[in-house]
């Protein structure tokens, strides 16, 4: 039989649903038939497992410490006496 890593369409309101594969399960297909409901369909600690291991906490000080600078940066005054403004760009 054809394997396919795409969800079944059982995987709808599951947040591990990525549309063409699961987050977490190579083939999806096959946890719908082997149970009689996915082990990971809309479960919470399977879901939390998924997205710290996708998005790792950076901890760059250096980054950090640059955002602050240019946060300051931007509140003070020029030299010449302006402030400093943000200027949008304006489309037409």
């Amino acid at each position: 039989m054809h394997r396919n890593a795409k969800p079944a369409r059982k995987c709808h309101g599951c947040g591990l649903n990525l549309g063409d594969h699961c987050g977490v399960f190579a083939n999806p297909r096959e946890q719908w038939r082997e149970h009689t409901i996915c082990p990971g369909y809309k479960n919470e600690t399977m879901l939390a497992g998924y997205e710290a291991a996708q998005m790792p906490k950076s901890s760059d000080a250096h980054k950090e410490k640059r955002h602050e600078v240019a946060v300051q940066r931007r509140t003070e005054t020029h030299h010449n006496g302006d402030q400093h403004v943000r200027i949008a760009t304006v489309r037409r």
